[in-house]
């Protein structure tokens, strides 16, 4: 697996600071919606409730405690069969750095 990173951390955005063009997209989403956090990145808006956890995938597919290609990320969405966007917190939880994983 290859991760690229330019390690930049991107602000966490929330429904009133996104475009009226991008809540208008997202409205019909879910419930909660308005509630939710949101990245920009490559010209796209990925809304942070669409990530799984990497370590609960991870598990269960190493085990417990193993390394992995995945360490240090925090979550990630399938991008394509061969591709996944991977998020990593900063400490303060009010940024995420963002990578591209390809196969």
């Amino acid at each position: 697996m290859n991760i690229k990173t330019n390690n930049h951390y991107r602000p966490i955005l929330y429904w009133h600071e996104l475009t009226e063009k991008e809540q208008n997209e997202y409205r019909d989403a879910y419930d909660d919606v308005e509630e939710s956090a949101f990245f920009r990145y490559r010209n796209w808006l990925y809304d942070l409730n669409d990530f799984l956890r990497v370590n609960s995938y991870c598990d269960s597919l190493y085990g417990r405690g193993e390394d992995h290609d995945m360490h240090g990320w925090d979550g990630y969405k399938n991008d394509s069969f061969f591709s996944s966007v991977l998020v990593a917190f900063s400490d303060d939880h009010e940024a995420v750095k963002v990578g591209l994983a390809t196969s």
